[in-house]
């Protein structure tokens, strides 16, 4: 018997050596989509610029921009607006979102997903025991005698294993499509991380332009009051009349009516940056930002369209939907193809637990089990052309995903040129208002005008330093708009991703 089992075993095992040696992984092999032509998008030497003042140039608000495509998008991207204050709201956000949370909880659960399909590489192997109190009767073998009855106690322990050779690659095939989840799934992650940054500079950008515009219409507030008091007292005095006090109160008060929305709009930036930040808006204190403690960076990034696709986050994780929806043919086509399994049992029963170490007491099973499809009324190979159509899909989807990136990127650049064309157009504005504002003042001076005008002046000087700011906050914003078209910062100097972008795995209890 000895001879007989070790010799099934041998048989076996070299049956099985045989077919794992000549396995393979049906199915495509992934191939990544062709990169695109750099030509995707123009780049541009730099943006339009101009002189500027101390505190303009401090802050760089009107310098030109230069484009380098050959620059690396830093981790610490954000950096460059020269606020520290923003930098502690950032560590702060990274720290606390919850969005971000759940995301790197996904890829942990992305990660089990993937050891549960390589623990179907290894044998399976189980053991087990149990105990039962039986009764036999003779009407259970056809003896009509009631006296043919016993009970007795029945111990028995077994071991069972199984081992699925994996002939045409399915498992491999589920493996590599786990895979492929996973790293669509660090990249959701990390867009989601990016974004997250992106988000907080760009509120904190808005919240300081508010303050700007809610600074100067303040100012526009006591200008414009200062001249109804004055035309007050010129009409009490008979130099002016009611018409010209009713222009001025008109005016005063449209300008009041225009400071509510500004208001409303600063609130909802700073409990937008509380939400960001992971705090509840209640308990967030306000940073208070203003445009001259942020800085405009003179240098930015422009990635060539064929660096752009392995740095922006959705573009890598649209490819790793494209690599599942590969590697889901071959699981697809493998189930078309026969599957070959080794079994084997041992187990051992006695009447009582002493008995159970008997030698005679052993049984055991060793074996082979080859299925195959026969007729599945077409649901196989409907799932195979299913798992064609999706590839299909993703590799259109990816295709959209990168031309959708290049678009950003593109209009990045337009816009920051427009933006640097703008800001100079309204600084032109600014000055010509200026200016017009000292001559009446001198012609008040000398009588040569009235305060009416006065007032005209002054709100056209405010009006234009209002759009002055808002062409500066424009122009910082697309500034962060351009890193985050470029994929945002989500990796280290040596190109490996950061902690924060794509979670570490816990230490769990097993």
């Amino acid at each position: 018997m000895r001879s007989l089992l070790g010799g099934g075993v041998g048989l076996v095992l070299s049956a099985a050596t045989t077919l794992l040696l000549g396995a393979c992984a049906v199915g495509p092999d992934y191939q990544a989509p062709a990169g695109p032509a750099d030509s995707a998008y123009d780049i541009n030497e730099r943006t339009a610029g101009d002189t500027a003042t101390d505190d303009e140039q401090a802050t760089g608000a009107m310098a030109p921009q230069a484009f380098d495509a050959a620059a690396r998008v830093r981790s610490d991207w954000y950096r460059i607006f020269g606020s520290q204050r923003l930098d502690g709201l950032i560590a702060r956000a990274v720290e606390h979102s919850p969005t971000l949370a759940a995301g790197q909880a996904r890829i942990q659960a992305a990660r089990e997903v993937v050891k549960q399909n390589k623990a179907a590489l290894y044998p399976q192997i189980n053991v087990g025991a149990g105990y039962d109190r039986r009764r036999v009767t003779g009407a259970q073998f056809g003896i009509n005698d009631p006296t043919f009855t016993n009970v007795f106690n029945f111990y028995d322990a077994q071991a069972t294993a199984s081992y699925d050779l994996d002939l045409f690659g399915r498992t491999r095939r589920e493996i590599e499509a786990a895979n492929a989840a996973l790293d669509r799934q660090q990249y959701r992650v990390v867009d989601t991380y990016v974004t997250l940054i992106n988000n907080v500079v760009a509120t904190a950008v808005a919240e300081a332009g508010l303050n700007a515009a809610i600074d100067t219409t303040r100012a526009l507030i006591d200008s414009q009051q200062n001249a109804l008091d004055i035309v007050n007292q010129q009409i009490a005095l008979g130099a002016a009349i009611e018409a010209d006090a009713t222009q001025v109160r008109t005016q005063l008060a449209r300008t009041r009516a225009s400071l509510e929305p500004l208001k409303k709009q600063k609130a909802l930036a700073v409990n937008r940056l509380a939400v960001l930040i992971g705090q509840a808006p209640g308990d967030f204190e306000d940073p208070a930002f203003t445009l001259n403690e942020l800085r405009l960076p003179q240098t930015l990034p422009a990635s060539l369209p064929s660096q752009l696709v392995s740095q922006r986050p959705d573009i890598l994780a649209a490819a790793a939907a494209v690599h599942a929806a590969s590697a889901e043919i071959g699981v697809a086509t493998a189930n078309l193809l026969p599957d070959l399994r080794i079994s084997g049992s041992y187990s051992r029963q006695a009447l009582t637990p002493a008995n159970l170490g008997d030698p005679v007491n052993a049984l055991y099973t060793l074996g082979a089990q080859l299925a195959a499809p026969i007729f599945a009324g077409g649901r196989l190979r409907a799932r195979r052309r299913q798992a064609k159509d999706l590839y299909v899909a993703a590799l259109a989807e990816y295709r959209a995903t990168a031309l959708s990136a290049f678009g950003d990127v593109a209009n990045a650049l337009r816009s920051l040129e427009s933006d640097a064309r703008a800001l100079v157009a309204q600084r032109t504005a600014v000055d010509a208002a200026r200016d017009n504002l000292a001559t009446v003042r001198a012609q008040i001076d000398n009588g040569a005008a009235d305060y009416v005008a006065l007032y005209t002046a002054q709100a056209q000087y405010q009006t234009a330093e209002l759009a002055f700011t808002e062409a500066r906050v424009t122009r910082y914003r697309d500034t962060a708009d351009l890193f985050r078209a470029l994929g945002g910062g989500w990796a280290d100097e040596n190109g490996q991703p950061l902690p924060a972008a794509t979670g570490q795995p816990a230490a769990t209890a097993e």
